[in-house]
């Protein structure tokens, strides 16, 4: 078995070659020969493995390559679980298991990330931030973020760590911030005669209930909280807009979001364009002019591969388990990158 000195790559040492070679290049031969969509069940390719690989379109020949085309739907969120099942699947271990596999696959020369969030839960967000850009600084392979719908808030945030960001022209891109929802319900429960009394160790351990008015010290505290998170996202921004100084970054860090014709004309993006102007843009960055590579994903078909981020539970949840949670009176506790009018 040959041999991989990647540190990413290194981490999946279970995974190896069977011993039928035979059936790894009849799959591949289809997936080079043939049109439309071919299944290769990596299971078959990489030990311990629940995932196919999809090509979506095929490439100019053997040689040619692989690009991983990989997704951040809806709201971002390190939480398992959905509406009524707990789940071991989020959005974090989601793409650190596609981005291991195409870290350990030498015939994947880059990665396509198609965004189309709204953001989420901060530490998420800062996660999957950090997850891309560990990728590129460990396998070389570059990585450009496609906007397709939005990419606000968190969404932009986690793409920030690629190597270029590319909007489609009608995405809504920005809302640079944080958010912490506050709700007072101290009238309404006390019109029907019920007043809280809870026991706690301090006088802040019910910080932000909404059976209670806040008080002028603990929205300071809560602010403070809110401003330190903020002041992540506009570094983070910073760093990966080197075309902006931190004064324009400021300026446009407001909350306020944009057609994506706009974030490129003010720097939040490096350029509109459709997503096969993403994969030419890997293809440039890898020097190649001629033949096209292959677009691949990764699909799951059944619960397993957990890694670091992995949450327990029994069933796989969908990438946008967070949204009924942050919808009414159910909204969970935290601070968030998101853009959500309404909530």
């Amino acid at each position: 078995m040959p041999t991989c000195n990647n540190p990413r790559a290194a981490r999946l040492k279970q995974r190896h070659l069977p011993g039928s070679l035979f059936g790894v290049l009849a799959a591949l031969f289809l997936a080079i020969t043939t049109s439309g969509c071919v299944v290769i069940p990596l299971g078959d390719l990489v030990t311990g493995s629940d995932f196919s690989e999809q090509v979506i379109e095929k490439g100019d020949g053997f040689f040619s390559g692989k690009i991983a085309l990989i997704e951040l739907n809806g709201v971002l969120s390190s939480t398992a679980g959905g509406l009524f099942f707990a789940s071991p699947d989020n959005s974090v271990s989601a793409l650190k298991a596609k981005l291991d596999l195409a870290a350990d696959d030498r015939g994947v020369q880059g990665v396509l990330l198609r965004i189309s969030s709204p953001g989420g839960e901060v530490t998420a967000c800062d996660n999957l931030y950090h997850e891309v850009q560990q990728f590129r600084a460990e396998t070389g392979k570059p990585v450009v973020a496609y906007i397709d719908s939005i990419g606000a808030s968190g969404g932009l945030y986690a793409a920030m760590g690629a190597d270029a960001v590319i909007s489609h022209p009608t995405a809504i891109v920005g809302s640079i911030g944080v958010i912490m929802q506050s709700m007072d319900l101290s009238r309404a429960i006390a019109a029907f005669g019920v007043e809280m009394d809870p026991i706690k160790s301090g006088k802040m351990k019910d910080l932000n209930t909404p059976w209670r008015s806040m008080t002028k010290a603990e929205r300071l505290v809560l602010q403070k909280l809110v401003d330190d998170m903020y002041q992540r996202f506009v570094d983070v921004v910073d760093a990966g807009r080197k075309k902006l100084d931190r004064a324009k970054v400021l300026e446009l860090a407001d909350g306020r979001v944009f057609s994506g014709v706009e974030a490129a004309r003010v720097g939040l993006v490096d350029r509109t364009g459709y997503i096969e102007d993403a994969v030419s843009e890997i293809s440039s960055r890898l020097g190649k002019t001629g033949n096209k590579p292959a677009l691949i994903r990764y699909t799951r078909g059944s619960p397993g591969g957990a890694n670091i981020y992995t949450r327990g539970g029994v069933r796989p949840a969908g990438e946008n388990s967070l949204t009924l949670r942050l919808d009414g009176l159910h909204s969970s506790p935290g601070i968030y990158y998101l853009w959500k009018p309404g909530l």
